[in-house]
């Protein structure tokens, strides 16, 4: 089964569909959302404040959007991930 610590073989033609409803399945099973909240949630978690610009400061939307955005996924995480109860602040100075 998926998540519990031993590899799977690929099959050669793997379903998605299938594949995604295992996973639902599976975070149904452990209770993803809520246990992902209660970890948020958790007392004693250090901060970690990530400070988000303007969605397009600089025009149009265009790839380096996507890339700046990745990264600041990636980024939050990363962090998330590693113990601290990170908080995104959105605000409008580019400076």
């Amino acid at each position: 089964g998926l998540g519990r610590g031993a590899l799977e073989e690929v099959p050669e033609r793997l379903s998605f569909p299938d594949t995604e409803e295992r996973i639902l399945e599976y975070w149904d099973e452990i209770d993803a959302f809520r246990t992902s909240l209660a970890q948020a949630r958790a007392e004693g978690r250090e901060r970690w404040v990530f400070y988000d610009g303007p969605p397009f400061a600089t025009g149009l939307p265009h790839y380096g959007h996507i890339l700046a955005g990745t990264i600041k996924d990636v980024v939050t995480r990363f962090w998330a991930q590693n113990g601290k109860l990170v908080e995104r602040r959105w605000g409008w100075d580019c400076h």
